[in-house]
């Protein structure tokens, strides 16, 4: 007996569907749950691994050549103690890399306070150099090739210098290409999360460096060449919080002004803020040169910057700069050419000392149109390489010998590793000024240096020793003649003063007064020759 055939499976919704299921809450939150998650995936092991593979030799690199302790500039000094101490900065503010200092300070339980601070610096480095493999394998460069660059990057001079030293650069640039790699992201057909990414960290950056306002343009350029995706409600509301949020950061500086104890700026209110946040003091140091000063000086200063940082390299980024603009990643090319135009116009305008810290954002884009130069050229000369061992062997020089010839050139300049010379001029000069002391300065280095002892370090009040910040001979000739004057505010007459700068001990002896070396390089500066003994 033949058994009639079962009745068919109905594959298709029930009537008076319209031909789905509308789903209830909690099915689309789950929906959303899996779109960001597929978006959010990790990238191809391979190369997740080179990027943390060349992280973690950027950071041994850093961490060998750190800044032992004090040193390098007196804004190192500063913010190796501020984050901790608490208090308000030079203009803009920095209340992102604030937080984040503090926060680093107060949980690595190694090293000295300076020490720790360092090694922010060099943890940010390390994490934007392995960024910046992920961002040169969007732009569909060869993984070898992308490892490479970055490693030359990482022991490119400016970069690396700012790697070993407590300051915002590296944390600047690793938002940068954190931007610019979500931005990458969402240009190759990644969902809308990858441009709220990308606009939520710029908004972030703003707390660290406002530099990164020259981002913005080239962002809003790749977000214009796909209107369609971008003009949502949802963007828009997303985009209008993200601003917010970053403009609220700035509320830490104000809080700050009332807390910290440190001010190099006063911030009472919203309105100290925004002149903080516009440059205040700098704003004449803005857009300073004239036409002629640009040609004749500026540009030529450019020119050396540039080779200092790639030298024969530079013709392999340009060849990347025309590759990148024919390909399939034009839109983020522009976005990179905009920001290294704006940030070196910006740097070329700027009346500073340490202005060459301001072109690494241009450098940073030299680099990624280097990795795309070099994957070109690497496509060209692949068919002609000799097969077998002796073709990889040539490969494999190639690829590192580049990276290891810049660490080994660029060494010497950047490396911080036992630079300990202002270090051991500080401890001299605090064990000789003992405790009930006041100590002099007259340069911004060396009061910042003495402010890390007396804050950072709390000598302050655990020896009552007192700052007499960049003063005038005259005004140190007043304290100790008369016992009058300003330096009267911070200590009382007859306390006992030191200095351990040799320019303000010459100037002290040509007003009259007696600076008495107590220790290599630290005078005690009486008002005549000392008894004898």
């Amino acid at each position: 007996m033949i058994s009639s055939p079962s009745p068919p499976v109905r594959l298709s919704p029930p009537r008076g569907s319209g031909g789905h299921q509308r789903a209830g809450p909690r099915e689309r939150l789950r929906e959303r749950i899996a779109r960001a998650a597929t978006d959010l995936r990790p990238a191809r092991h391979p190369d997740r691994w080179a990027a943390v593979g060349v992280a973690v030799l950027a950071l041994v690199l850093y961490v060998r050549s750190l800044l032992p302790g004090i040193g390098y500039s007196g804004d190192t000094a500063k913010w190796q103690f501020l984050g901790a101490v608490g208090g308000t900065p030079h203009p803009t503010g920095y209340p992102l890399y604030l937080a984040l200092n503090k926060a680093w300070v107060t949980l690595v339980p190694w090293g000295s306070l300076a020490w720790r601070a360092n090694l922010l610096s060099a943890v940010c480095g390390a994490a934007a150099v392995g960024l910046l493999v992920l961002l040169l394998r969007a732009l569909d460069v060869r993984l070898a090739v992308a490892a490479a660059t970055a490693a030359t990057f990482a022991a490119s001079l400016t970069f690396w210098s700012q790697a070993v030293v407590a300051e915002v650069y590296t944390l600047h640039l690793l938002l940068l290409t954190a931007v610019t790699l979500c931005l990458a992201r969402w240009r190759a057909g990644g969902g809308d999360v990858w441009l709220r990414a990308a606009i939520a960290l710029v908004a972030l950056s703003f707390g660290n460096h406002l530099g990164t306002v020259l981002a913005v343009p080239g962002l809003a350029w790749v977000a214009w060449t796909d209107p369609r995706r971008v003009l949502t409600a949802r963007n828009a509301a997303f985009t209008v919080v993200a601003a917010v949020a970053g403009a609220a950061q700035y509320g830490y500086l104000l809080w700050m002004g009332r807390v910290g104890g440190y001010h190099e700026q006063s911030v009472r209110d919203w309105g100290d803020v925004l002149d903080m946040v516009t440059g205040g003091r700098f704003r004449d140091d803005m857009f300073a040169f004239g036409l002629r000063a640009l040609v004749v000086d500026r540009l030529p200063m450019l020119a050396r910057l540039a080779w200092g940082e790639q030298a024969v390299l530079l013709a392999l980024s340009a060849v990347g700069v025309v590759v990148a603009l024919r390909g399939r990643h034009r839109p983020v090319a522009v976005h990179l050419l905009i920001l290294g135009t704006l940030a070196t116009a910006y740097a070329l305008g700027f009346g500073v000392d340490d202005v060459f810290v301001f072109f690494l954002p241009a450098w940073l884009v030299l680099a990624v149109f280097l990795g795309v130069g070099a994957d070109a050229l690497a496509a060209r000369v692949a068919p002609h390489v000799p097969a077998g061992a002796l073709g990889r062997a040539l490969a494999v020089l190639a690829l590192v010998g580049v990276p290891v010839a810049m660490g080994l050139v660029n060494y010497g300049r950047a490396s911080q590793r036992g630079a300990t010379a202002v270090a051991d001029r500080m401890e001299r000069l605090v064990e000789a000024a003992g405790s009930d002391a006041l100590i002099v300065t007259d340069n911004y280095a060396d009061s910042e240096y003495v402010w890390y002892h007396l804050l950072g370090e709390g000598l302050a009040d655990e020896r009552d020793l007192a700052l007499g910040n960049q003063v005038a001979p005259s005004t140190v000739v007043a304290f100790v003649r008369d016992g009058r004057g300003r330096l009267t505010r911070v200590a009382t007459p007859g306390t006992p003063v030191f200095t351990a700068t040799e320019n303000q001990a010459e100037d002290l002896a040509a007003a009259g007064l007696v600076p008495v070396e107590v220790a290599a390089d630290v005078w005690l500066v009486l008002d005549g020759p000392p008894p004898a003994p």
